[in-house]
């Protein structure tokens, strides 16, 4: 089975996640929210959305622990200690599923949604052909 490789800014943490993975029921997403904005310290974050046990990473990450959410449930967010970059976050509300940023990837394949729309920047337009939601869908 292969794999695609990434690392943190540093190289001090590594992650793969299985192609079959990524080609199959991984879904790949753009996210509006203000703490995805706040934790990339960009205007969104690209993820992938992937059961836990498909992903491999070799380095510690640091935890940190957040209720900036809409439910107000407990956001879990790991990111390298020493360089800051951001691996992967999870969430009560996606039980068994980690929510890895793709950021750490060479190849970043075209999202197909985006989520918390109703937190996009004005100046910031909807990608053509992704699906569109104001929160985190259920399904």
């Amino acid at each position: 089975m292969s794999s695609t490789t990434g690392e943190c800014l540093c190289g001090q943490i590594k992650i793969s996640i299985a192609k079959e993975v990524l080609d199959g029921d991984g879904k790949i997403c753009l996210c509006h929210c203000k703490s995805c904005r706040q934790a990339t310290g960009s205007i969104a974050s690209t993820n992938i959305i992937v059961p836990e046990s498909t992903v491999k990473i070799t380095g510690q990450p640091k935890i940190y622990h957040h209720s900036k959410t809409d439910s107000g449930k407990t956001v879990q967010s790991a990111f390298c200690d020493n360089c800051g970059s951001p691996i992967y976050s999870s969430t009560p509300s996606l039980p068994g599923a980690w929510i890895v940023k793709m950021g750490l990837f060479d190849d970043i394949p075209k999202p197909s949604m985006e989520v918390y729309c109703k937190s996009r920047l004005s100046w910031n337009k909807p990608i053509d052909g992704a699906k569109q939601f104001d929160a985190m869908p259920t399904q």
